[in-house]
């Protein structure tokens, strides 16, 4: 479930760039907020900018659970090798990558689901080992003693639960990685605040971060500042390919053109899932509101239809990218044209009624003034699509229901579709296209596992 990159012809993408060596583990017990608080702001570099992904690895990523098969990705330098092997050859054992899982849900089952089924072939392969090491909930944790995964088989989870505690948590998984002579990666698959505020103190402490949560991303532009230093500051790496379209390539591959050389003008896309099957599913004639309820009966929306169509969403993927090229932008700077008549914004349902089902049935009162605006743009030979959008030169974001030509890559979406253009110097007239599924369970953890990937390529072992 790869999706499609379109590219103009005669371009190959720059080769993987850099990779990162064992650094000393630190406990993470003491609260460092404060410290990191205080470093000086990260630079502006491209090369320490923003999350870290090649595309080959995110393709890699959106197979290896499915079809048994991987691409390798970024490799280390021999001399990163040689220092990894050196370190694993006193424990008598390939280096280890150690992986605490926050947030075991859909996404964090199915994430270990896919480590536990390839941990074997991936060692053979790589001859580095993944395993998890720690497992959390929303209020309780498991820390999983030396090749204790097998009990996650299946999606179980394991008796020995103690009180949530999220720094204890990476301390155990830290010090794991530092009695094998491996690395940390803690994955936040959570969609809470709670867990980026702990990001710094795990990146300052040597443990990689990969999440799909994009509240680090969109969140206060001081706390992202903070991330990105610490990450510099503990020799390890902020990755987070999958809060952009789940396991598509997209910060991927606007990273590789950044450090290339290439001058990003554009960026916009449809990043909405839900919004993608609403509007690829709603033709004139047809009333909105029906068109709402059926992905809400199909489990495409929230239970609660608002936090979809406001477009809430789409900013903070927006917010995102905007800060992957430099921009210093806030999420309460991305002007959204939100889908939900002003009556409903601050509507509650009477009383007895499930919520989503009578938000519907309110919805449909408005179903005339979204008619009046399908058929304009059919009339004009056009279609409506919900886009984000990032102009670099001007220094804005912005959420809006556009209108575009029946033969534009936007009008050719299926189902559920993601699509991103990204328009630059080198690929114009035509922009460079990446397209596919954007939402899901196996989809975002395989995005997730690509950046795992990428650790373990980094730490890779000479042959």
């Amino acid at each position: 479930m790869t999706g499609t990159l379109v590219a103009s012809p005669g371009f190959a993408m720059p080769a993987p760039v850099g990779t990162q060596p064992p650094v000393a583990m630190k406990s993470i017990a003491a609260p460092v907020a404060g410290a990191v608080a205080g470093m000086p702001a990260a630079p502006a570099s491209i090369g320490d900018r923003g999350c870290v992904r090649t595309v080959l690895s995110a393709m890699a990523a959106a197979t290896i659970g499915r079809t048994g098969r991987a691409r390798r990705g970024r490799q280390g330098t021999h001399s990163d090798r040689a220092s990894v092997t050196a370190m694993a050859a006193g424990q008598g054992s390939a280096p280890t990558l150690h992986v605490g899982i926050v947030g075991y849900g859909l996404v964090g089952k199915e994430l270990v689901g896919q480590i536990l089924d390839n941990v074997a072939r991936l060692e053979a392969e790589l001859g580095v080992r993944v395993e998890v090491s720690a497992v959390a909930r929303s209020k309780t944790m498991v820390l999983l003693p030396t090749r204790g995964d097998a009990a996650l088989k299946g999606g179980a989870w394991p008796g020995g639960d103690v009180p949530l505690d999220l720094a204890r948590l990476a301390d155990h998984v830290l010090a794991a990685a530092a009695s094998s002579g491996g690395r940390a990666i803690m994955v936040d698959n959570t969609a809470s605040d709670a867990p980026p505020d702990h990001y710094a103190a795990w990146l300052a402490a040597g443990a990689d971060v990969a999440t799909p949560n994009k509240r680090a991303g969109s969140g206060p532009y001081k706390r992202y500042e903070q991330i990105r230093t610490a990450a510099k500051q503990g020799g390890s790496r902020f990755l987070c390919e999958a809060t952009v379209g789940a396991g598509l390539p997209i910060v991927g591959p606007l990273q590789s053109l950044l450090r290339a050389g290439d001058e990003v003008k554009t960026v916009e896309g449809i990043f909405s899932g839900t919004l993608s099957y609403i509007f690829n599913t709603w033709r004139p004639g047809m009333k909105f509101s029906d068109v709402v309820d059926d992905a809400k009966n199909k489990g495409f929306t929230e239970p609660d239809p608002r936090d979809d169509l406001s477009g809430t969403d789409v900013a903070r993927k927006v917010t995102i990218l905007a800060r992957e090229m430099g921009l210093k932008v806030e999420l309460d700077d991305v002007p959204v044209e939100s889908l939900v008549p002003a009556a409903l914004r601050d509507w509650t349902p009477p009383a007895g009624e499930k919520l989503g089902d009578a938000f519907v049935k309110a919805l449909g009162d408005f179903d005339s003034d979204m008619d009046a605006l399908i058929s304009q743009a059919d009339s004009a030979g056009k279609v409506l699509r919900f886009v984000g959008s990032v102009d670099v030169a001007a220094g804005t974001a912005a959420v809006k229901l556009g209108r575009f030509p029946k033969d534009h890559p936007f009008a050719g979406t299926q189902f559920a579709d993601n699509i991103v253009a990204f328009d630059t110097k080198w690929y114009s007239p035509r922009p460079l296209v990446v397209q596919g599924p954007g939402a899901g369970a196996a989809v975002t953890a395989a995005g997730i596992f690509g950046n795992v990937l990428e650790v373990m390529n980094g730490m890779k072992r000479a042959q």
